[in-house]
């Protein structure tokens, strides 16, 4: 499987080179701040099914890493992910032929990795643009993607009618969201430069609790049918970069952290929600923190991506 496949990829790589002779300030770095000369990709990081996800995310997110389309609906993995449908659900199924992308996360070898799964239609794979950002410490900050080229990991793999889904997988620095009060909302909003408007838009919530990474993430009502009651809310899902969290800090094996909130206050695509119900459930291939129960009544802060482009 080409790790390039796609006009995108393509575009990267000459984004990489071509900063690479411009002098000054004008080069790219990666977050090492190292000047870079070329994509590369982390070999260790195995996609058995060549879907574009690597086999650690799709454990993470319950897909399977060994079938490139985990619920034989007739769309791989990777390209239900970047059209907003759920992969492990035959009833949920991409709609619209727009450009499409949306986020992942997970940890690995020390850091965090976001991963941006887009999906480009046949005719279009020449004119999708890409914006991504973050919301820390109150603040909706810039996340250069050149930045990262040079330690990125990149995959083109084919999708359904001739289209073609990308993925990008940059590493972050876990110390970016435990030092920045406790959340960061990264975000993404994708687009066609032939018109100059974004048409989607993603985001993902890692929080720093008890010294561990988490991921915020809605229930999906049709398949995460241990939590009753058909109110909503959220999981928060630990996301170690090496070792699960170790038990002796507090955290509870076999139990994820269910969550539901209601929204107090809206600034702008800023949103800030109040939690209203949590508590840990048992029956889970996870982890749970002890503080789960007690922040019942804590605020955070997250962001409307849609917001950001006028949706």
């Amino acid at each position: 499987m080409s790790l390039c496949a796609t006009t995108l990829c393509a575009a990267l790589a000459a984004l990489a080179a071509e900063r690479m002779t411009e002098p000054g300030a004008g080069w790219a770095e990666d977050a090492e701040g190292s000047p870079i000369s070329s994509l590369s990709a982390n070999t260790l990081q195995l996609d058995a099914d060549g879907d574009g996800l690597v086999d650690s995310q799709e454990l993470l997110v319950g897909t399977s890493p060994l079938d490139f389309d985990s619920d034989a609906d007739g769309f791989g993995d990777g390209e239900e992910f970047a059209r907003h449908s759920d992969p492990r659900d035959p009833l949920s199924l991409p709609e619209g032929e727009e450009v499409s992308a949306t986020l992942l996360a997970r940890g690995q070898g020390g850091k965090l990795r976001l991963v941006v799964a887009l999906h480009e239609p046949q005719g279009l794979s020449d004119v999708s643009m890409l914006r991504i950002g973050a919301l820390a410490q109150g603040e909706i900050v810039s996340v250069p993607l050149a930045r990262f080229l040079g330690i990125a990991d990149v995959r083109g793999v084919g999708g359904s009618a001739n289209s073609s889904v990308t993925t990008i997988d940059l590493p972050i620095d876990p110390n970016f969201v435990h030092a920045s009060g406790g959340m960061v909302t990264f975000f993404l909003a994708a687009g066609q430069t032939d018109t100059m408007t974004f048409n989607t838009a993603a985001k993902v919530d890692i929080r720093s609790e008890a010294g561990e990474l988490v991921m915020l993430r809605p229930i999906q009502s049709t398949l995460d049918r241990r939590v009753s009651g058909g109110n909503g809310g959220g999981l928060r899902e630990p996301i170690p970069v090496s070792t699960p969290p170790p038990l002796e800090s507090g955290w509870v094996s076999g139990a994820i952290c269910y969550q539901r909130s209601e929204v107090v206050g809206i600034n702008g695509p800023r949103i800030l929600h109040q939690i209203v119900e949590a508590d840990c459930l048992e029956g889970w291939d996870s982890y749970c923190s002890g503080e789960c129960a007690a922040s019942v009544g804590a605020t955070y802060e997250t962001v409307d991506p849609l917001a950001l482009i006028g949706g």
